[in-house]
């Protein structure tokens, strides 16, 4: 890539950077209460503004991140005149400056270290409770499984026992009917009663 080239990169960097901080100072000009105009700016107003300078903020750092990322590594840029004053040296120098000062490094360091510890033990904590959940859930699911097969298993057989006793029996006359009273019938759940359809010949 020519000089021209580069230039031009950094001639279209420069103009979003200046067109975002003029954004920012309109609306900070906006948004400020003014002796001639005291009322605030309503919250939509002022969340629509916001989106602007965001989604421009966006698209700049994308350029500076990703698109033209090369290019600024390769180049450093320098003023074409001396500061005058000791503030504006010291200014310039953090400015150019391209990397941190020791001990920001170092602090910079233990904090994503902590924060990488912290995940890590959330997750720890996460997973050890759905561990716990899913085993909680397990054991009820098979103590209920099988509670409730202990159960349909005994009534389906008491069920065939009382068939098997009964033996086929004559259809009674309507005078022993109603000598006989009729015994009371035991309720089935619903369960049982498709639990014992559902068993077949059993030897």
């Amino acid at each position: 890539m020519d000089d021209h080239s580069n230039i031009a990169e950094l001639e279209m960097l420069r103009r979003q950077l200046q067109q975002l901080h003029e954004s920012f100072s309109v609306v900070i000009l906006e948004t400020r209460p003014t002796p001639d105009n005291p009322t605030l700016v309503s919250w939509p107003d002022l969340l629509s503004k916001f989106n602007v300078l965001a989604a421009k903020y966006a698209v700049l750092n994308q350029a500076v991140s990703k698109k033209h990322a090369g290019l600024l590594r390769e180049m450093a840029v320098a003023p074409k005149t001396r500061p005058s004053g000791i503030h504006e040296q010291n200014i310039l120098s953090v400015l150019l400056r391209t990397k941190l000062a020791p001990e920001i490094e170092q602090e910079e360091e233990q904090i994503w270290a902590d924060i990488d510890a912290e995940m890590q033990h959330d997750k720890k904590l996460d997973w050890t409770a759905r561990a716990d959940m899913h085993e909680s859930l397990a054991i009820t699911a098979m103590n209920s499984f099988l509670y409730l097969q202990k159960k349909h298993t005994e009534t389906v057989d008491s069920l065939l026992q009382g068939m098997l006793d009964a033996g086929p029996q004559q259809k009674p006359t309507s005078s022993e009917e109603e000598a006989e009273p009729r015994t009371a019938e035991k309720a089935v759940a619903l369960e049982d009663v498709l639990a014992f359809m559902s068993t077949g010949a059993r030897s």
